[in-house]
């Protein structure tokens, strides 16, 4: 028996509509005709950074190939492995000094998605270089809502020098659509939904507006008429699929009603996230959102910082309540060391999560997993060093059969990580002939 209905088609853009809200479906297979002249699904890719580097020990299999045992850090991802490759030897020539002394973590931040070396300023005169993430847009973003979407956990400050006379645009952002022109990130669950999803409240006088908030009405509510309409018209499994879809919309706008740290913060790099769990969840929120606007294609291309360059945070619901670059500083001292190892294997647990949650959506041709490359990594590897070569890079997802994962590549001594932002790059049809110091694409991968 046929899953949709016959004579059913419908547009991938389609959209749930009521009372100037507006929601878009995820992939049904009613959508299955039209879903243009090459009939295959489009690809997306995220790129996730996480500041401070890492305790590398605890990081780097032993082993290559397939058959590694995963270190203490890595440890969650093992029923996950088979669509993770682990990448060691990678390195950002572009965040080492090169004379201008000082600043590591800006650079480490302002190279790892341009590969470029920052120029030393606090003024306006800034210029990193075009992050890969932009160069993808441009290529892969126009059909969708957004081109790309900037996200991350701290807000920061907006002006001067945040590092050694480095520009605080160079530690708060990885995304640059031009050399002089970083991409602001958007720091606020709440904001990021409503932008995407639309708000509720929008279309409301004021009156109205707090006779939903008493009621608690959900986004859902108002394009309700139009879901069970379409509902009536689609076969059993695109049924399930819808009904799944909408659950796990519900189930985020709950969470996000419900959080009480979902508040712009302060300026300044050290401002903690308080509430215990508060960083935890704004973590949770926005890789949740992602998941959403990635299944409805309303962005392809995404960036997600963990922390600004540099976070000095603490981490009240793993017991750790010295800031994350004080503990960088470790020294060999093994309580230092003993904390940023919980840290990083909190940041893992969240990217499996986030990985697991791309893993059961139906996109068409399998999972949306299958059908992204997502990475993981830093732009320093041991915070204590300020080492830029041997980073932690993870590469999950096969990219629509791109990407070959469940491995531990280790490369030769200071290969551009350059070289794989251009194996991306061609992969995903740029046509690229180089970018930045790139000697070539990461063969293999």
């Amino acid at each position: 028996m046929p899953h949709v209905l016959r004579g059913l088609r419908l547009d991938r853009r389609l959209f749930l509509k009521g009372a100037g809200a507006c929601l878009a479906l995820p992939f049904l297979d009613a959508m299955a005709p039209a879903r243009g002249d090459s009939g295959r699904r489009p690809l997306r890719a995220v790129f996730v950074f996480a500041p401070n580097g890492v305790k590398t020990d605890d990081w780097f299999p032993h082993r290559e190939g397939k058959s590694f045992a995963l270190p203490h850090s890595l440890r969650p991802l093992e029923d996950r492995r088979g669509d993770v490759t682990v990448l060691s030897g990678l390195t950002l020539d572009g965040a080492r000094p090169h004379g201008d002394g000082p600043g590591d973590h800006a650079r480490a931040a302002g190279s790892f998605l341009t590969a470029s070396h920052p120029r030393k300023t606090g003024g306006a005169d800034i210029q990193a270089g075009v992050s890969v993430d932009q160069v993808l847009a441009r290529r892969i973003g126009g059909e969708t809502l957004l081109a790309s979407l900037e996200l991350g956990v701290d807000r920061g400050r907006r002006a001067g020098s945040c590092d050694s006379g480095y520009s605080c645009a160079y530690t708060n952002n990885i995304s640059w659509k031009a050399p002089g022109t970083p991409v602001p990130k958007a720091t606020r669950p709440k904001d990021v939904f409503k932008r995407l999803f639309g708000d509720p409240n929008a279309a409301l006088d004021a009156a109205a507006k707090r006779e939903m908030a008493a009621r608690r009405r959900s986004l859902l509510d108002l394009v309700l008429e139009d879901a069970n309409d379409l509902r009536r018209r689609l076969g059993g499994k695109d049924r399930a699929k819808l009904a799944e879809y909408m659950d796990a919309v519900r189930e985020l706008e709950k969470k996000l009603q419900t959080d009480r740290d979902d508040v712009d913060l302060p300026e300044g790099a050290e401002r903690v996230l308080q509430g215990g769990g508060g960083r935890r969840n704004r973590i949770r929120r926005m890789y949740d959102i992602l998941a959403l606007a990635l299944q409805t294609d309303r962005v392809r291309v995404a960036t997600f910082m963990l922390g600004n360059a540099g976070s000095n945070v603490t981490f009240p619901h793993l017991d750790i309540s010295e800031g994350h670059h004080d503990l960088s500083h470790h020294g060999e001292d093994e309580n230092k060391l003993a904390q940023l190892r919980r840290i990083d294997r909190f940041h893992v647990e969240e990217f499996k999560r986030f990985l697991d949650r791309l893993a059961t959506i139906d996109d068409g041709e399998g999972s949306l997993l299958n059908q992204s490359a997502v990475l993981f990594g830093s732009g320093i590897s041991d915070g204590d060093r300020h080492n830029h070569d041997e980073l932690p890079i993870l590469l999950a997802g096969r990219a629509g059969g791109l990407l070959h994962p469940g491995r531990h590549l280790r490369f030769p001594k200071n290969t551009p990580l350059a070289n794989l932002y251009l194996t991306l790059l061609r992969g995903f049809g740029c046509g690229a002939e180089t970018f930045a110091d790139a000697t070539g694409p990461l063969q293999g991968i």
